[in-house]
């Protein structure tokens, strides 16, 4: 998540829980709510959450994805920072046009 973002609340159930009560349960899982479903001598446990905090989640994870492929591209990350100097330069100078401007 972002810096700054707040913690996620987990609520813990156990697999007869959910089981008894599984309308209840899925309803916890709201927001950044997760869910974490276990079972006895079990080691491993199971995540509900809200289907909107994962995809927020997923495209966070994309985009984290994608700027470590520029990054390792070298190629095309000094093009970038090169073009990011001479961007910087532009706006100083007052030589860039609004989107308005360059769409007309």
């Amino acid at each position: 998540m972002a810096s700054g973002a707040k913690l996620t609340q987990t609520i813990a159930v156990n697999r007869t829980r959910l089981r008894q009560d599984q309308s209840a349960v899925l309803k916890k899982a709201v927001g950044e709510r997760i869910v974490v479903v276990s079972a006895t001598g079990d080691d491993e446990e199971k995540y509900i959450v809200d289907r909107k905090y994962f995809e927020g989640i997923l495209r966070q994870w994309r985009c984290a994805m994608e700027t470590l492929e520029i990054a390792a591209d070298t190629r095309l990350f000094d093009n970038l920072l090169q073009a990011a100097g001479s961007i910087d330069a532009d706006l100083r100078k007052g030589a860039l046009h609004s989107f308005e401007e360059a769409f007309k």
